[in-house]
Order: C-alpha cells, then sequence, then structure tokens
C-alpha cells in the first residue's frame, strides 16, 4: 500500500470520527436545552415561605380630634361698649388677674362713673364723722355704720372697675383673641381664651361601635413635624354627649416646647389592645375581587386559600380564619402559581 492511499484512509477515518464526535454532541446539546416551564413541571416553581405562626399583636387604631389645654379658661365680657385696648395677643403670658383689655364708655353705661361718685360723697361724710366721734358727738355704732355703707360703696366701685377692664381669669397662654380693639362684643362673649399648655388633651369623638376599644391608660402617638409624641388615654367617657351622641375621649400629652397647640385637629394611632393570634407576613397576603387569599405549600403543591385577616401592624397580619398554625405561606412568586402547580421552596 503506498503512502499516498494510507494518507487518504487516515483522513477518512479521521473525518469519520469527528463527524461522529460532533453529532453526539449536538445530540447533547439539544438535550440539555429545556424551556422554563419544562423545568417548573419537572422541579417546580421557586417560592420562599414562612410558617404561619403565633405571635402578640398589637391593635393600633387611628382616631382623630382637636387639641385643648389641659386647664382652658375664657375671660368674658362684661359690658357691652366699644374695646379701647388690647394689651395681649396669641402666644402671650399671662398672671391670673392680668389685664387683658380696657373698654370705652358710652352714655349707656354710666355705672361705674355713678359708683365713683358716690365714693367720694361717702368717704367725706364719712371722714366728718370720725372727727365729730373722736369729740364724743357721735356713737360708736353711727360711726360704725358709715363704715360699712363706705366699705359697701368700694366693693360695688371695683366691681364696676372690672366691668370696664378684661382680667385674665387664670395664669397661661392666650391661645385665641376673638375681637379687635374698636369692636363691641355683646355681654357675656368670649373674648381671650387662656390655657396651661405644658400639658394638652387631645379630645376625640368616638362611636358607639368603637367605644369599647378604649381604656383608660392605653398608649397613644401623633406624628408632627416628623417627631413622635407620646400620650395616655385619661378619661372614656360612660356617656354620650346628648347633643352629638359621640363619646368624648380624652388623651393627654405632655407638650415640652409646646408643640401641640389648642384647635389643631390631628390624628392619633391608639393601641387598643393586645391579641395573641396565627399571623403571617403582610406580603403575603392578595387583595383581589373584594377576596384576601394567601398561597400555602401541601405536600409540595401549590394552593390558593381564602382567608379573614384580623388585626395589622407595619409587618404582620392576623388571619382569623382560612390557615391554620404551621401552614407553609409563600411570601413570593405568587403571580406565576396555578392551584395545583409543583412548588420549589427556595431557602
Amino acid at each position: 500500500m503506498t503512502l499516498s492511499l494510507k494518507y487518504t484512509i487516515s483522513l477518512a477515518a479521521l473525518s469519520l470520527i469527528l463527524a461522529a464526535c460532533s453529532s453526539q454532541d449536538e445530540k447533547q446539546t439539544e438535550k440539555k436545552v429545556q424551556t422554563m416551564e419544562e423545568i417548573h413541571a419537572e422541579k417546580g416553581k421557586p417560592t420562599h415561605v414562612v410558617l404561619a405562626s403565633k405571635m402578640n399583636l398589637a391593635d393600633i387604631r387611628k382616631f382623630s380630634g382637636s387639641v385643648e389645654g389641659i386647664q382652658q379658661t375664657h375671660a368674658e365680657a362684661k359690658m357691652s361698649d366699644p374695646i379701647k385696648t388690647i394689651k395681649v395677643g396669641i402666644g402671650s403670658f399671662v398672671q391670673k388677674d392680668q389685664v387683658l383689655a380696657e373698654f370705652f364708655y358710652t352714655g349707656d353705661n354710666t355705672a361705674y362713673q355713678q359708683t365713683e361718685e358716690q365714693v367720694k360723697l361717702l368717704e367725706s361724710s364719712t371722714q366728718r364723722l370720725r372727727e365729730v366721734y373722736a369729740k364724743g358727738g357721735l356713737s360708736q355704732q353711727d360711726l360704725d355704720e358709715a363704715e360699712t355703707q363706705l366699705r359697701i360703696a368700694k366693693l360695688s366701685l371695683e366691681t364696676a372697675r372690672r366691668k370696664t377692664i378684661v382680667l385674665a381669669p387664670a395664669s397661661g397662654v392666650i391661645t385665641e383673641v376673638r375681637f379687635k380693639e374698636g369692636e363691641v362684643p355683646s355681654v357675656g362673649a368670649t373674648l381671650f381664651t387662656v390655657a396651661k399648655l405644658d400639658q394638652v388633651i387631645l379630645k376625640l369623638p368616638i362611636t358607639s361601635q368603637d367605644i369599647g376599644l378604649f381604656k383608660k391608660g392605653a398608649t397613644a402617638t401623633v406624628h408632627l413635624n416628623g417627631e413622635d409624641l407620646k400620650g395616655k388615654v385619661s378619661m372614656v367617657p360612660l356617656a354620650a354627649d346628648a347633643s352629638t351622641r359621640f363619646f368624648p375621649v380624652e388623651i393627654t400629652f405632655n407638650n415640652k416646647g409646646h408643640k401641640l397647640l389648642p384647635g389643631m385637629f390631628i390624628t392619633a394611632e391608639v393601641n387598643a389592645r393586645s391579641i395573641d393570634a396565627v399571623a403571617v407576613p403582610n406580603d403575603a397576603i392578595i387583595y383581589k375581587n373584594g377576596l384576601n387569599t394567601v398561597w400555602v405549600v401541601q405536600n409540595g403543591k401549590a394552593v390558593r386559600k381564602i382567608v379573614t385577616p384580623g388585626v395589622s401592624n407595619q409587618n404582620y397580619t392576623q388571619i382569623i380564619s382560612g390557615i391554620a398554625l404551621s401552614d407553609s405561606v409563600m411570601l413570593d412568586g405568587m403571580s406565576k402559581m396555578n392551584e395545583g402547580d409543583k412548588v420549589l421552596i427556595v431557602d
């Protein structure tokens, strides 16, 4: 056999071997390529799971109401004349009996001048009677009667004087000024509101349905300007307001820095109660078409269950019915699941 022929036969054999190898590689490549559906059918659809567990959940409810000073009083008008001067403004700190405003006099209001003249007259006559008494020309009884009349007149003068000015009914902060200089309030109208702001109350109008959630001492939180302010339920009424039919629940806050001001309308989160419950992460619950559902893994298969949720917090929700303690609850991948699908639990 010639060298040329041997060389030709070797090339042919090598070609056959390479062709066989190539064919085998192609078959292996074809065998390796699978669709995602085939992979899911073989190994299961991936998901993370968590066991439904028993935990203590705080029942946090939100209610809105108005802030008031814990000791809030009003200065009222005792006469219906124009206001001459207003000596304080909102935010002013005042002491009890400090003058807040003064009235002008009109021709319809002369009680103060009349009483003032009467006091001057009685002072003069009483002084003369004292001199007569000193000389023995007047009895002690007559002098006592004159002194008594003078004291009564001075009390009447003070009463009349107080009508011409407005005094602070208590020490505190002016939180409201309802009239301006020159305006004429009616008798009994509130001119100023004075409150102590070191503590304030948040008054909540609560319905008959919710009043049972409140207990004295329960904690409450108000979120204000990025800060959490803590308070406690200080008063739970036993009867509803006759006019509004609401129960005026009060929450007391220590108000350092006077961050809560009377008149503010704010929302409080009230820790109404704590319960021991079967709970799952909030992400496990899907709400659709009016139903709350949870997907669980049973015998390696996906099962969709309709559940009744209860108390929730930021992370967990109570499940009143629909699943049992220690059920394997899916946390993700539920949108790709069908009832009965094989499930691959991912660590």
